[in-house]
């Protein structure tokens, strides 16, 4: 069958002039690139259509689409672009109702039922992970076999949506093809800033499930933590190296060292293939996992950054929302990171639930005395079927179901917060975002240990392009 996969815009279609999406990433739809491999193994013709990384405005989505005769259409789509993404479905239905429009991710695998029911322009859902499930489907639609076989999906039947018994995960991670990153503009992307000193840097999936239980997750891929194996990755991390060109690489997961044999193995095996002399690499991971054997077989195997998630500087909060950490851990941790000499990108959220004013601040506060080379902080987004959103939804602090809303750089958009934590305002936390990047980053040792990491045009180039965006974000307040 002609399969197009599409990754929508983030804003909506025709706005494509605001700051964030000039100088933000545009980072690989792996999803959709996993699928695409998939459908391409079961005999497909298949397309991606990214839209971030080209773009593209309704008329170039039209044209691309117009003519083609697909026979499915695939968009994928987080919370915030979910109404982008229904404006994308609509203008392919517009150009032919014979065309199965099936959407997945994180948003339709979390409100199967909503998504359906709301957009009757959608035929199918797929829920959970979609690489056996659209082949599946895309049988089931040649061969006219029942869909309620078809273990993983919400569809229509007589006007009512039907859900089908929940699909297992994957379990052997290498029976999933590798990404076809030959369907993607490979030349057009690029991390968020503080991720990457060389490009061209890509993207490389690593570990899906995180067995942690922190109130603000979704845990979409599960609570077991699953790997390929070391020599699949390997494979991978060669092929980004010898055909595009990659310098960096991002060996993506929640929680990458929650199995550290299994690290230690795939830090053994780049090395074994000399991988560790052509790239540098970096992850994100939680502080309970990790010890200085690790950290510096890491550093050996060309590991050079890795994000911790902190979140706060408060013990309480850190309870609160069951991080299973403490601050002598995290600032354990973030001593041994950097004596191996790995740099550091910290996580924090301002905002959490029954947060005070004072707890703000000792965020704040925490994350300049930990002193990562990097620090984000992003105001708190009680996503669907978390357990903060029902939470929030119980406590009355909930204020929007707008799902363009829900973003956590809520603090530089003109819009209402959709949640603050009770006694605090909109005003408030939205000031504390851009507050907190002043204080962390405007700060003599920050601005000189910056200053000497510029080393190339391309990190003086992103270095000016987020100055200019937090200049403007500032003059603005």
């Amino acid at each position: 069958m002609k399969v197009l996969l599409i990754n929508p815009p983030l804003f909506p279609i025709d706005r494509y002039g605001s700051d964030l999406a000039r100088v933000g990433p545009v980072t690989e739809p792996l999803g959709l690139a996993f699928v695409a491999a998939a459908l391409e193994k079961r005999g497909d013709e298949v397309e991606i259509l990214d839209t971030i990384a080209l773009r593209y405005r309704r008329d170039d989505i039209r044209n691309h689409i117009k003519g083609k005769n697909y026979d499915v259409v695939g968009i994928t789509m987080l919370t915030p672009m979910y109404l982008v993404a229904m404006e994308v479905a609509r203008l392919v239905k517009s150009l032919g109702d014979n065309i199965k429009i099936v959407v997945g991710g994180a948003h339709p695998t979390l409100m199967p039922r909503e998504t359906m029911e709301e957009n009757p322009e959608i035929d199918f859902a797929v829920i959970g992970e979609g690489e056996e499930t659209v082949v599946e489907l895309i049988d089931a639609l040649e061969t006219g076999s029942p869909l309620s076989q078809v273990r993983g999906i919400a569809y229509r039947e007589s006007g009512e949506v039907k859900i089908t018994e929940l699909r297992p995960f994957i379990q052997d991670l290498d029976t999933t093809p590798i990404p076809a990153y030959h369907l993607l503009p490979m030349h057009l992307y690029r991390p968020t800033a503080h991720s990457y000193q060389q490009l061209p840097s890509y993207n490389v999936m690593t570990v899906r499930g995180c067995p942690f239980s922190c109130i603000y997750c979704s845990q979409f891929f599960g609570k077991k933590a699953r790997y390929p194996s070391a020599k699949r990755i390997v494979q991978e991390m060669n092929l980004l190296i010898e055909k595009y060109g990659a310098k960096e690489l991002h060996l993506q997961g929640d929680t990458f060292t929650a199995n550290k044999k299994y690290v230690k193995e795939l830090c053994q095996e780049i090395v074994n293939n000399g991988l560790h002399q052509k790239i540098k690499w970096q992850c994100e991971t939680h502080t309970r996992t990790v010890n200085r054997e690790l950290l510096e077989a890491m550093y050996e195997a060309g590991c050079r950054q890795i994000s911790y998630g902190v979140e706060t500087g408060s013990e309480r909060l850190m309870k609160l929302i069951r991080k299973q950490t403490t601050r002598e851990i995290v600032s354990e941790v973030f001593q041994m990171t950097k004596d191996a000499g790995i740099m550091i990108r910290a996580f924090f959220m301002l905002g959490l639930p029954t947060e005070t004013r004072e707890e703000s601040q000792q965020t704040i506060k925490f994350a300049k005395e930990l002193d990562p080379t990097w620090a984000q902080f992003t105001v708190t987004t009680p996503y669907p079927m978390t357990e903060l959103y029902e939470l929030a939804k119980k406590d009355g602090t909930l204020k929007s179901f707008r799902w363009e809303d829900y973003q956590s750089w809520a603090g530089f958009a003109n819009s209402e917060l959709v949640y603050t934590p009770a006694g605090r305002t909109s005003v408030e936390i939205k000031k504390l975002q851009p507050y907190a990047l002043r204080s962390f980053y405007l700060r003599p040792k920050i601005i000189i240990r910056h200053l000497r990491l510029m080393k190339s045009w391309t990190i003086l180039k992103k270095y000016l392009n987020g100055g200019y965006l937090l200049l403007r974000s500032l003059l603005r307040r």
